[in-house]
């Protein structure tokens, strides 16, 4: 399989060096780079450049989020495909079946991420922090309390994509 978490960080690359060029136009004052049609126009170049700011910082958290999102499914996918052995016992087919439910609602990283045994003990640490810092996100705490741990993207990138080599669910 072929790592799903590329085109994140592809993605994420692009808009990151898109934040650059428009922090490029706007320190420099590039006449007609910026119109009427921008919103920049009609703010100072301090508003803007703190814009662009916060813009970066947000795009940092949705990319460990949408990272997280594609390893988990990623994971939980392989899991579920793991008991789909053909069988005629009508009991095999019903446990079966209820463990493909059941397998949706583990706990990422307390149940799901400690399956993976063959997986270097410090990395399955390291991806729930990374697991921790995208709640952090996803629930709303980016406003109230301070990030569990700083990663972005390309660090987060690196460590779940060495999960999932190490884990055999995709081919180095």
């Amino acid at each position: 399989m072929a790592n799903p978490l590329d085109p994140v960080l592809a993605w994420y690359f692009t808009a990151h060096d898109a934040l650059r060029v428009t922090r490029r136009v706007v320190e420099r004052a590039i006449l007609g780079a910026i119109t009427d049609k921008h919103t920049f126009s009609t703010q100072t170049d301090v508003e803007n450049l703190a814009a662009l700011d916060l813009a970066e910082t947000e795009l940092d958290r949705l990319g460990v989020l949408a990272l997280v999102a594609i390893f988990e499914r990623t994971v939980r996918d392989h899991l579920a495909a793991l008991p789909l052995v053909a069988t005629t016992s009508a009991l095999h087919t019903v446990v079966r079946d209820e463990v493909l439910k059941d397998v949706e609602m583990w706990n990422i990283s307390v149940r799901v991420v400690e399956l993976f045994a063959a997986v270097d003990p410090a990395l399955r640490g390291q991806v729930k922090q990374i697991i921790k810092h995208r709640n952090w996100v996803a629930h709303g705490r980016t406003l109230i309390e301070a990030a569990p741990v700083v990663i972005l993207p390309p660090g987060a990138h690196q460590r779940l994509t060495e999960f999932l080599r190490q884990a055999g669910i995709v081919v180095p």
